[in-house]
């Protein structure tokens, strides 16, 4: 994907629930990058995280769940890739609106959890240190105490992220920002000053997003180098949106989301019914959603409503204005879902299984409708789905999603016929057309593991026929296969045995040139 540029790149987003005062980690460290204009399929199977991970980019949790870890960066163009203060208008305006829209009761429940957390790794470690000197398990105790210490690095993160400047640092650092605030020439900060935050913060095992960009600027400083003027504008925007009163961070938040939402997000969901009000006729509320974003009155905004109908295929479009969702069909109701996601006129159009609901006759027509409006509306599209089927007949490219992670991604071609990951051979051999007559349907054995416990090693391992011992043990790391395929797989490791694929996989690639041959 050299020639395209991102849109939406995802780092490291770990999403959690609070679950009868347990954490379930719903989303494990996904970093993945999305291209501008096209067609994005996530599968996998039902509670592999396709739906939570997109609604992390509107916001759109469940009250009890919030981002713990990651970054969410949005390129609106491509002169917001070089801005220097980029970062703040994109990478934290989509991040800081979980962290200003959590309610206090959820903040308190959250902090209170990574407290007890913190409380029982240090209490572990020092039994495990106490076994260490007496010799006693000396190899399984430093591989627990490794575990726990990156356990007590995630609760400290996480602490971190709900305070509006770290307590350990703000009374050092807040004379320096007043200094920045005040004055243009570095080279007149008070040497001592400089040392002792310097020694400070070099000193912390965990550093804040704020106090690891202080470190650098006051390293640079200190160096004798030439300091940026760009680079002490954005510490100080940082500093500013750091110590913003709570109330003015919600209410930003709030307005911002507002504009992120519909206007360069949009969102297909799988029930139409669930997303339209039955009281209100459908073109109330396509053209109340014009209305907002787009500042138009009644008049223009009911003229636009009705050419939106008609775009998405409603006939006698005028008429069927006034009518409720009741008198429409399911793949009807779908269309005018799909009108009022358009009304926004979105950058990105997530859709959300809009077919599941729907017979294969409509199904057709739906996957056809969302293909002709990208094109006409220059959209990027993430497709959600189960059915490699709809994968094959609408996708670009392919992320395979399992227990929360990213496990393999490539284009339709890639994951259809040069597949590396099992649990990506297991999905492709379920399909009931690579069945032979008298043979019994394949199927994918065992359970997907509790989200509520940690997960150690490769999460598909106990379900996996070709696993290696490392497995359990490790995870592996994404491989590359290409330019545009990667697996996380270690049977793509130069030392892996070699495998045979299943026989289901030869049969793909055998009506594929039938069905070839036919046309």
């Amino acid at each position: 994907m050299e020639n395209k540029r991102k849109i939406l790149s995802l780092k490291d987003i770990v999403v959690k629930f609070r679950v009868r005062s347990k954490m379930l980690t719903s989303i494990r460290n996904v970093s993945f990058d999305i291209y501008d204009g096209e067609i994005l399929a996530i599968v996998g199977e039902s509670g592999s995280g396709k739906s939570v991970l997109t609604k992390t980019l509107t916001n759109m949790l469940e009250s009890n769940g919030y981002i713990a870890n990651g970054s969410i960066m949005y390129y609106p163009n491509e002169q917001s890739k070089s801005e220097t203060n980029a970062y703040f208008k994109t990478e934290t305006n989509l991040i800081k609106f979980h962290r200003a829209t959590i309610p206090k009761d959820a903040r308190r429940s959250i902090k209170t959890y990574n407290k007890h957390r913190l409380k029982h790794a240090h209490t572990k470690i020092g039994i495990l240190n106490k076994q260490i000197e007496q010799g006693i398990d000396l190899q399984n105790s430093q591989e627990e105490i490794a575990f726990l210490n990156r356990e007590i690095n995630g609760a400290y993160h996480e602490l971190a992220s709900f305070r509006r400047l770290s307590l350990r640092t703000r009374n050092k650092v807040r004379p320096i920002m007043k200094f920045f605030k005040t004055q243009t020439d570095v080279n007149l900060l008070d040497d001592q000053l400089l040392e002792g935050v310097l020694k400070h913060l070099q000193n912390e095992d965990y550093l804040t997003e704020f106090e690891t960009l202080l470190l650098e600027i006051l390293t640079s400083i200190k160096a004798e180098e030439k300091v940026a003027t760009e680079e002490i504008i954005m510490l100080q925007e940082f500093w500013e949106f750091q110590n913003r009163p709570p109330i003015k961070n919600k209410i930003k938040a709030t307005q911002d989301l507002k504009k992120l939402r519909g206007g360069t997000i949009a969102t297909i969901f799988q029930d139409p019914m669930t997303s339209l009000n039955p009281l209100l006729s459908v073109g109330q509320q396509i053209s109340e959603v014009i209305r907002v974003h787009q500042n138009l009155n009644f008049n223009d905004a009911k003229k636009e409503a009705i050419n939106l109908m008609q775009k998405v295929g409603i006939p006698d479009a005028e008429r069927r204005y006034k009518d409720i969702p009741g008198k429409y069909s399911g793949g009807m109701r779908q269309r005018i879902v799909i009108a009022i996601a358009l009304a926004c006129k979105p950058k990105i159009l997530i859709c959300d299984e809009p077919t599941t609901a729907l017979d294969v006759t409509i199904q057709a027509q739906i996957l056809e409708l969302i293909k002709e409006i990208k094109e006409e509306y220059k959209l990027t599209v993430i497709f959600i789905t189960h059915d490699l089927g709809v994968v094959a007949n609408i996708a670009d490219r392919v992320a395979v999603m399992y227990s929360g992670q990213i496990i393999e991604y490539g284009t339709a071609h890639d994951i259809f016929f040069d597949a590396q990951h099992p649990y990506t051979w297991a999905l492709l051999c379920s399909l009931p057309q690579l069945g032979n007559k008298g043979e019994e349907l394949y199927s994918i054995s065992g359970t997907p593991p509790s989200l509520f416990s940690d997960i150690k090693g490769d999460a598909f391992a106990p379900r996996n026929d070709f696993a290696l011992a490392l497995d359990y043990e490790i995870e592996p790391p994404m491989f590359e296969v290409s330019p545009t395929h990667g697996a996380k797989t270690w049977l793509l490791d130069p030392r892996a045995p070699k495998v045979k694929k299943p026989k289901q996989l030869s049969r793909l690639n055998q009506a594929t040139i039938n069905a070839r041959v036919g046309d």
